[in-house]
């Protein structure tokens, strides 16, 4: 069953909401799930620059086909997104037609046969889209800013940027010779706290640190002082403390620590960067915002394990709350191991 008019209008105009930016020169490919109680959401979804688009249509397809190809989709909707000389088009002069005709060819050899792909000049209030497969099915956006998804992320403390390298600017690094003079320090800090993770009083002390910078940022208050850069990013880069401190109350928390961690990670050079980029990708996945956690992941140790767990599931699409337990409970233990305090229900 194909989606109605209306149904596409709100996909379309929701993208920003969705992936955390505005799309342009763009395909975004995108899922919806049919649950077990016969609900339908939307569900894993791509974003596909357009000359990759037009050079390599049959990898587009099977990329998607390993993102989504185990879950149960309902439909899936593509958006080309570009502009047109000359401003409005008709049905029978969209831009890509060709690479658009392989693309829905070679997502049919994968499976997916309830598909249509929609071209739209801008993701703009008053951008008309148009079907490529049916010329009568075409709408008009409303203004993105005032969707259901817009608000619901903006309420959640998501940024929605007007582009992808506004958002991926947020990874700049602090000055050379500042992160040169550090680095020496973070690396002698890092062996201290392998030290302090075997010897409980000492590692409650280092994670009481942690937890108040954690709070102090949550006020807006980041760290200046050299040595407690070092001290703080040499705690989040070891794994033990790591995994102790993942386990926060919320998500106000949880941006906190995001924030805190890319102020450290702005301070520190490759391996310890490495890490922290791992750590923030985490907290933003667990708030939700899957465009600034793959943006961290770009900054992370590929062969890291939990990167490695974290990129698969943003890869399949899996709802932060379907871990939210598992990473909450696991941190709370690593904590309880790192105070040699029992686990909980044994005396």
């Amino acid at each position: 069953m194909p989606l109605t008019p209306a149904d596409t209008t709100t996909i379309v105009a929701s993208i920003p909401a969705l992936i955390g930016f505005i799309p342009e020169n763009s395909l975004v490919l995108i899922t919806t799930l049919t649950n077990d109680d016969g609900t339908v959401t939307t569900g894993p979804l791509a974003r596909i620059e357009l000359p990759h688009l037009t050079d390599h249509a049959d990898d587009c397809a099977r990329q998607f086909s390993r993102q989504c190809g185990d879950v149960p989709v309902f439909c899936v909707a593509g958006i080309v997104v570009c502009a047109v000389d000359g401003g409005t088009t008709g049905h029978d002069s969209l831009p890509l037609r060709t690479d658009v005709d392989t693309l829905v060819a070679r997502l049919a050899e994968h499976g997916f046969t309830n598909v249509d792909i929609v071209h739209v000049p801008a993701i703009a209030k008053g951008a008309r889209w148009r079907s490529y497969l049916d010329a009568d099915h075409t709408g008009v956006l409303p203004d993105p800013a005032a969707t259901a998804a817009a608000v619901a992320a903006v309420a959640a403390g998501h940024t929605i940027a007007a582009r992808r390298e506004d958002l991926a600017a947020r990874f700049t690094p602090a000055p050379g010779p500042l992160c040169a003079r550090l680095q020496p320090r973070i690396a002698d800090a890092v062996e201290s706290a392998v030290i302090d993770k075997h010897w409980h009083l000492a590692a409650r002390v280092r994670l009481d640190r942690a937890d108040a910078a954690i709070r102090a940022a949550g006020e807006g208050q980041l760290p200046t002082d050299d040595t407690a850069i070092v001290d703080l990013a040499a705690t989040f880069a070891v794994p033990a403390f790591r995994d102790a401190l993942l386990a926060v109350p919320d998500d106000t928390a949880r941006l906190a620590a995001e924030n805190l961690v890319l102020h450290l990670w702005r301070h520190s050079c490759d391996p310890i960067a490495s890490q922290l980029a791992t750590v923030i990708a985490v907290h933003a996945y667990l708030r939700g915002d899957g465009t600034l956690a793959r943006i961290a992941l770009e900054h992370a140790d590929p062969e890291e394990p939990l990167a490695v767990v974290l990129s698969t599931m943003l890869g399949h699409a899996v709802a932060p709350s379907k871990i939210h337990e598992l990473i909450q409970n696991a941190s709370a233990a690593a904590r309880r191991t790192l105070l040699r305090e029992p686990a909980l229900g044994q005396p």
